[in-house]
């Protein structure tokens, strides 16, 4: 097992697995899709890898033509064939093949994910069972009505009380914090075991929001706030608002 995580460490093994699904209802193929030159899984892959904290970076993935091109160019990958209804039950899955004590969820469809966010999260981590980070949002920020964009509200020691895809908390009376959940998550080895053994229930299935399978089964999951842009690749417009985010850097 300690070849396909390539680590020398003996304990508290920090592991990034990057789940990659190759059919997307709103963007088939896109782990695969070039962004100036390069897949998009490739993007991932590499900002996931200048993370100081990780000791490994693993693509876990359903299909041969991802498993294919991680191969070719020197990306750690695993084929898991089981249906997976999210990311994190992939993630899951894959724990029988590697070692670890602690395990990030780096989602496949985030090319601009900064190092640093996944680094304050693990920092952060220590003694919860589930994290999870977020970004604020400016209250007149367009994402907070985009439902590809999830929100979550907090209770006061910044545990999720509750994701949606709809703008939370309702304004009413004055303007409020919104903060968006990203999807980048860390687990104690245990916690990450348990997500395919909960059971799926109705506020899962309806914002189709993987942590709300904790909450709902009455597991906190810890908020951590990061800095990050927050974009994420669900549909080809969104390639290409990542492409000119690009570009401006370049110049």
């Amino acid at each position: 097992m300690r070849s396909i995580a390539r680590v020398d460490k003996e304990s508290n093994l920090v592991v990034g697995l990057i789940p990659a699904r190759y059919h997307s209802t709103r963007f088939e193929g896109k782990p695969l899709k070039e962004i100036l030159g390069l897949p998009m899984i490739h993007r991932v892959y590499n900002q996931a890898t200048q993370s100081k904290l990780l000791d490994s970076v693993i693509v876990l993935t359903d299909d041969t033509r991802i498993s294919q091109y991680c191969s070719v160019n020197d990306m750690r990958c695993i084929v898991i064939d089981e249906e997976c209804r999210t990311g994190t039950d992939r993630c899951a899955k894959a724990l029988d093949l590697i070692d670890g004590d602690i395990f990030v969820n780096i989602q496949g469809d985030e090319p601009l994910i900064d190092p640093e966010a996944i680094d304050t999260l693990i920092h952060s981590h220590s003694n919860n069972g589930i994290s999870n980070a977020y970004v604020e949002l400016d209250f007149y920020s367009d994402k907070r009505h985009d439902n590809n964009v999830v929100k979550v509200v907090t209770d006061s020691y910044n545990n999720a009380i509750y994701y949606s895809r709809l703008s939370i908390p309702y304004y009413q009376k004055e303007e409020t914090i919104v903060k968006q959940q990203l999807g980048l998550y860390a687990f104690h080895r245990e916690f990450l075991d348990m997500f395919t053994k909960l059971p799926v229930r109705d506020l899962e299935k309806s914002e189709s929001v993987e942590m709300l399978r904790y909450v709902e089964n009455g597991y906190k999951v810890k908020m951590v706030k990061v800095e990050d842009e927050g974009y994420s690749v669900d549909t080809p417009d969104d390639l290409v608002i990542v492409e000119e985010i690009l570009r401006k850097r370049l110049c």
